[in-house]
């Protein structure tokens, strides 16, 4: 066979040569030899061969290359995105997988790659959800527990505040939230006291107290606050929690034990002076027997009136201790107070005070004992009394339901203020706001034992009252036979 006439030299004819022996190759798996037979002279079959073999390996190498490329492709590929998949891991993305779906060490890697994302997103969430839990069971008991608390960053900035605090101050969580604590806290004692904490080093605080004046309808507070530094495990400050207990009646059960030591003594220290000096008076031999019966008169009505204080202080302790026994008996309540008004109704015409029952013909009965509703209403009575002005009315009504027996006990006296009403009833209190009433007489004791004793019999009181128009005590008891019906027929013993 010859080679077309237009084909050049010998070198590009061994080429074309060249390229006819590699064409053969993959037709016929076996060589094909072309021997040009241009200018008369022949290539011999040995360079021909020659360049079959220098084909074959140049076409290797190729092969071998192009094989290299494809295979690094292939591995590279799937590396790339373990490598991407591992920074969105990083990320905290654990809900990326790898897209590997062949079957050999690779596609392994990535099913094992794919099984670790998907328990790092398991334990990923369990932790979450057990923050979360915690920080719930946190802000729970924060925001449920009697104390004001408040939680502050290292700048002073409010991190937390429970409905506690929030009371106290004013203000909401959602409108104070990392804002500074100075703009909410209105006071600038307590503000100093956390900057403190927070600056000097010290984990825990001495307790100090802040009194925080009335703010939008509440009245002044008295508390008590402690501090302490919140530290990282490497011992940086996180922030300061601030714990807020309100010890305003703590102070005022201070400020009426000191009144009740003063009254106490001067209680005790009138009759005792009065009894030692008429009894020094009736040795006196000089002195007739009418003088020595108003001596005696004196000293009987001074005695009398030291065994009050001294039975109120023990009967208040029985019922508080718990060792008051109540021997419950039927009592008619309209006998009852109309025997009281009988015995004691001398002040009252010494003071010209019109006393009036308004009462119904008959009146059901209830199941008390006879001896402290006696004591609750001649308490009452006597304080209606001692507490009004001259020519002032009294008026006891007594009005029932179903299941209740009520008893109004009205004055037209000098009243109480808005301030004293809560503390009413407080042990030794007494009140002190009225020029009117504060030579009055008394020990603080009587209506709180009144009120006891109401309510150890199932019973309520209230009062209704203005500074100069009197006052409405009001005491609601249960009749007999709901006594009957919800407690047993023997002894109550407290």
């Amino acid at each position: 066979m010859r080679f077309p006439e237009f084909i050049g030299n010998s070198i590009f004819k061994k080429l074309m040569f060249l390229i006819f022996v590699v064409a053969s190759v993959p037709i016929g798996f076996s060589l094909i030899y072309f021997i040009y037979l241009g200018n008369g002279e022949a290539q011999s079959a040995d360079s021909n061969l020659s360049l079959v073999y220098y084909g074959l390996f140049l076409l290797t190498i190729l092969a071998a290359a192009l094989g290299a490329y494809v295979f690094s492709k292939k591995i590279s590929r799937p590396i790339t995105h373990f490598i991407e998949s591992a920074r969105e891991i990083a990320r905290g993305n654990f809900s990326h997988k790898v897209s590997v779906e062949s079957r050999d060490e690779i596609g392994r890697l990535a099913k094992i790659f794919n099984y670790m994302t998907t328990e790092l997103r398991r334990l990923d969430e369990m932790n979450l959800n057990k923050i979360i839990n915690e920080k719930n069971k946190t802000e729970t008991i924060l925001r449920n527990i009697a104390d004001g608390v408040i939680v502050t960053d290292p700048e002073n900035r409010i991190l937390l505040i429970n409905s506690v605090a929030e009371r106290w101050f004013g203000i909401t969580v959602t409108n104070v939230e990392d804002k500074p604590c100075e703009e909410f806290v209105r006071d600038r004692k307590l503000i100093q006291f956390i900057q403190d904490i927070s600056s000097n080093g010290e984990r825990n605080s001495e307790n100090i107290e802040v009194t925080l004046k009335p703010n939008d309808g509440f009245t002044e507070v008295v508390l008590q606050a402690r501090a302490a530094r919140i530290l990282s495990e490497k011992d940086d400050l996180v922030g300061v929690v601030t714990v807020l207990r309100d010890i305003t009646r703590e102070k005022e059960i201070d400020r009426m034990k000191t009144e009740l030591v003063s009254m106490v003594a001067h209680e005790l220290r009138s009759p005792l002076t009065c009894i030692s000096g008429f009894s020094e008076l009736l040795l006196d031999d000089t002195i007739n027997r009418e003088q020595s019966e108003e001596y005696a008169s004196i000293i009987l009505k001074e005695t009398n009136r030291l065994s009050e204080l001294i039975n109120k202080f023990l009967d208040i302790s029985k019922i508080e201790s718990g060792r008051s026994q109540v021997q419950r008996t039927p009592v008619d309540l309209k006998m009852l107070i109309e025997k009281v008004v009988d015995f004691n109704g001398q002040l009252a015409e010494k003071k010209k005070i019109a006393v009036k029952l308004e009462t119904p013909q008959e009146v059901s009965l209830i199941q008390a004992d006879r001896d402290m509703m006696e004591q609750v209403f001649l308490n009452l009575f006597s304080n209606a009394v001692k507490y009004s002005p001259e020519n002032a009315n009294v008026t006891i009504r007594i009005h029932e339901n179903d299941d209740e027996m009520t008893v109004e006990v009205e004055d037209t006296g000098y009243g109480i203020s808005e301030k004293a009403l809560p503390h009413i009833f407080d042990k030794f209190y007494r009140i002190t706001d009225n020029e009117e009433v504060s030579e009055v007489t008394g020990s603080g004791l009587g209506l709180s034992l009144v009120k006891q004793i109401i309510e150890i019999h199932g019973g309520k009181i209230k009062v209704q009252s203005k500074l100069g128009e009197g006052s409405n005590f009001i005491v609601t008891l249960p009749k007999a036979d709901q006594i009957l019906e919800e407690q047993p027929e023997e002894e109550l013993v407290l």
